[in-house]
């Protein structure tokens, strides 16, 4: 959904900033998710797809960790989310 924003030519250079601040975070959290994701991966023998599949169809069991796993891999895809829509955005 594309949207139109009218800005005083004054905000744009304070909006650009706070875009290209935000985009700057992202990526850095980004890359601590991948990084996480890449050591449980590593740890667990198996990619992040096939432990969703096993996890959301329980056979795994409920210890804590793949809880976390869980949470590590949804914060990274809302994240890649967030900074694909930041990086999209036009001014």
């Amino acid at each position: 959904m594309e949207m139109t924003v009218t800005l005083q030519q004054e905000a744009i250079p304070i909006v650009r900033s706070g875009l290209q601040m935000k985009r700057k975070s992202l990526e850095m959290n980004l890359q601590l998710y991948e990084q996480q994701l890449a050591a449980l991966e590593a740890q667990h023998g198996m990619t992040s797809e096939q432990f969703e599949r096993r996890f959301n169809a329980g056979k795994l069991g409920d210890d804590a960790i793949w809880f976390e796993w869980g949470y590590v891999l949804d914060v990274y895809r809302e994240t890649a989310r967030q900074l694909s829509i930041v990086e999209d955005t036009r001014l």
